[in-house]
């Protein structure tokens, strides 16, 4: 952060000609994830009424685990 405030008063001050702000990456480590999709998985009609989940809701869900795009 401190990098790009550097940056940004050279840009302003005139000292640079050009501005380029660096962003770090971030990764974030999700431990909830497997729970999370059993729990979905394991969903059966009552239950889903329960929670007031729309049929077609956890239909598509759960197809999306199934075919691994819910990563």
């Amino acid at each position: 952060m401190f990098e790009n405030i550097r940056e940004f008063s050279k840009f302003i001050s005139d000292n640079s000609k050009k501005l380029e702000f660096t962003i770090p990456e971030i990764k974030i480590k999700r431990n909830d994830y497997i729970e999370t999709r059993e729990k979905i998985l394991s969903n059966d009609p009552d239950e889903r009424r329960k929670l007031k989940i729309n049929k077609s809701t956890l239909w598509y869900q759960q197809r999306k685990i199934k075919e691994g795009k819910n990563n």
